[in-house]
């Protein structure tokens, strides 16, 4: 199947999209920061990314623009809650949230994603960035 880089500084995160990821089939590489990621993106050449928005050292948003500078026809889906992980204040439709989403978008993104999403959610849209031709 597909070369995929999933970049989140939650360990909890990456296992689990790890686990649906491979579950279909594809060889998953994981980053815990956006400057790692980048640098892991370099030398893997994945097919997509799949990177947070919120982390510490380098954010998603600039791990995008590097990675898209260096490798233009990798796809990019950025994830994110809006830094609101505890259930009780999670909102997804927090303006943050739509305010981060957008931002990565304009940095590059080919799609985003608001957490938390279910694996047929998620499954659809991988299958839909590997479809296209950049």
């Amino acid at each position: 199947m597909s070369r995929i880089l999933i970049i989140d500084d939650e360990p909890s995160v990456r296992r689990a999209l790890r686990r649906v990821l491979e579950k279909f089939g594809h060889e998953v590489d994981e980053a815990g920061d956006g400057a790692a990621g980048a640098i892991l993106c370099a030398s893997v050449h994945p097919d997509l990314v799949i990177t947070d928005v919120i982390m510490p050292k380098m954010n998603g948003i600039d791990a995008t623009k590097l990675i898209r500078e260096s490798n233009p026809n990798v796809r990019i889906l950025a994830i994110s809650g809006g830094g609101n992980f505890e259930e009780q204040s999670y909102k997804p439709e927090a303006i943050t949230t739509s305010a981060y989403l957008a931002a990565a978008e304009r940095a590059g993104a080919d799609s985003v994603m608001t957490k938390p999403f279910d694996r047929a959610e998620l499954m659809e849209r991988v299958d839909a960035l590997l479809a296209l031709k950049r």
